[in-house]
């Protein structure tokens, strides 16, 4: 069984204890209902779209037969509610995600980015970026020996914007 959250309006300035959000409910492609959080700490709440309720019944059944949500030291069982959680969490990690490729994809541009715990740092070069760097062989140079140190250090390359010449 598919379900899926749609047209998802995410409320930050109104989250206190929980994520205040609304969304439509899709089951098995269908728009089955309405979801809504108020951000205040309590339950997530779904509605059935009229004509819809046997299909939601179908869905609270489903649910309950998949695992449960390991979190470590603890485990929550699954149900619709915390199915519908779920997805919003995963909704909410996918957007984070792409604002983060952005943000590389930006800083790129500027210099060498590498791998750090919780995400990523660049090392650039004042009064440079590194396509101008690229275009003279001195800067070539200074890349490559940079490159060099940095991956000697264990550290994780992350430009898809370097010449792969550079890296021997």
């Amino acid at each position: 069984m598919k379900i899926e959250l749609k047209k998802i309006k995410f409320s930050e300035h109104l989250s206190e204890e929980t994520n205040a959000f609304t969304a439509d409910l899709y089951i098995n492609g269908k728009n089955a209902g309405y979801v809504k959080n108020d951000g205040q700490g309590g339950c997530t709440d779904y509605y059935p779209n009229e004509g819809m309720r046997e299909l939601v019944n179908e869905a609270e059944q489903h649910c309950l037969t998949l695992p449960p949500i390991n979190y470590g030291t603890f485990q929550i069982d699954m149900n619709s509610e915390n199915k519908i959680d779920q997805l919003f969490e995963e909704w909410l990690k996918s957007k984070d995600e792409a604002k983060l490729q952005k943000k590389l994809q930006k800083d790129m541009l500027k210099g060498i980015c590498f791998k750090i715990d919780g995400g990523y740092s660049i090392s650039s070069w004042k009064g440079h970026t590194l396509a101008t760097l690229l275009q003279n062989p001195n800067g070539k140079q200074a890349v490559k020996n940079h490159l060099k140190k940095l991956v000697g250090e264990g550290k994780e390359i992350l430009n898809t914007n370097i010449p792969q010449e550079l890296y021997q």
